[in-house]
């Protein structure tokens, strides 16, 4: 009986959201299965319901009394482990996250359930605030499939506006394979050269390569973000070439000295200049 209530509530919860969804869209209807599944885990585990439920409701009050005035609530719900994944999905999808939704959108991001994936995407798809276009982006590209990164792909080619598109780019750094450090070199000379810049630093991070499981592509991520960093630098104002600079400090490529000694050739005196200076940074770069 409460398995079944607990199932008929669920489905009330996705039918709500589809007709009461954001003026920029409407959530997509949860899979079956989800529903089923989050009326199962209420039935079997209220306390994980109870548990998202009171770190949400108190986002705006921790946000408060932190240290520059955001807390750092997706990482205690990811904390909560994969449990807390189906009440966040219930709660994203009935609306009732709105006051931590960003925060809900970047703790389902770092779990990387494949049942969160379709409503992150739905996000993603969304016209909405750059700042929440940003989270979905990058919680999208955690999953780092073929699904996520064809549907990032999508709303890049979609986008209507440089500021939508710009927190896309700024959103997928934390997608570390070769076919998004391509979408990235795609956008280098046409997006914000200080966001592309600082997403390359997060494709090619050489410490956030340590922890990924598959290695198989991050000698290619690397080289091409060095590689597209260098000529940002070279073709860069000095807010640009400060952030390629950072970024190839980050990604620390072995091709680096290379890519600058070959972008000098021909250079103008004030360009080599800089290049030596950057050679002589990346020797004795500060994040190796």
């Amino acid at each position: 009986m409460k398995l079944r209530h607990a199932l008929f509530a669920a489905t009330v919860f996705a039918s709500i959201a589809m007709a009461t969804g954001s003026a920029n869209a409407a959530p997509a209807p949860l899979a079956a299965t989800t529903v089923r599944d989050i009326a199962v885990a209420r039935t079997n585990d209220p306390n994980s319901f109870l548990a998202v439920r009171s770190i949400i409701s108190q986002a705006r009050e921790l946000d408060a009394k932190a240290r520059g005035g955001k807390a750092p609530v997706a990482s205690y719900l990811a904390k909560l482990g994969s449990k807390a994944v189906l009440p966040m999905i219930e709660m994203m999808n009935d609306g009732t996250a709105a006051p931590a939704r960003r925060d809900v959108i970047e703790a389902l991001g770092l779990l990387r359930d494949p049942r969160a994936l379709p409503l992150l995407e739905n996000v993603l798809d969304e016209e909405g605030d750059d700042a929440t276009t940003r989270a979905a982006a990058e919680a999208v590209a955690r999953y780092g499939n073929d699904e996520a990164m064809t549907r990032i792909e999508g709303a890049l080619a979609r986008s209507k506006s440089a500021s939508r598109t710009n927190a896309i780019l700024a959103g997928i750094g934390e997608c570390r394979r070769v076919r998004m450090a391509n979408v990235l070199a795609r956008h280098a000379t046409k997006g914000d050269a200080k966001v592309v810049a600082r997403s390359f630093g997060r494709i090619g991070n050489a410490w956030a390569w340590k922890t990924v499981a598959d290695k198989s592509e991050e000698a290619a991520v690397r080289e091409i973000a060095a590689r597209n960093l260098v000529a940002m630098f070279v073709r860069g104002d000095d807010e640009a070439r400060n952030a390629a600079s950072n970024a190839l400090m980050v990604v620390d490529d072995p091709h680096t000295n290379a890519l600058i000694a070959e972008a000098k050739k021909g250079a103008s005196p004030e360009l080599a200049s800089a290049l030596d200076a950057l050679a002589a940074r990346f020797a004795q770069n500060p994040a190796r």
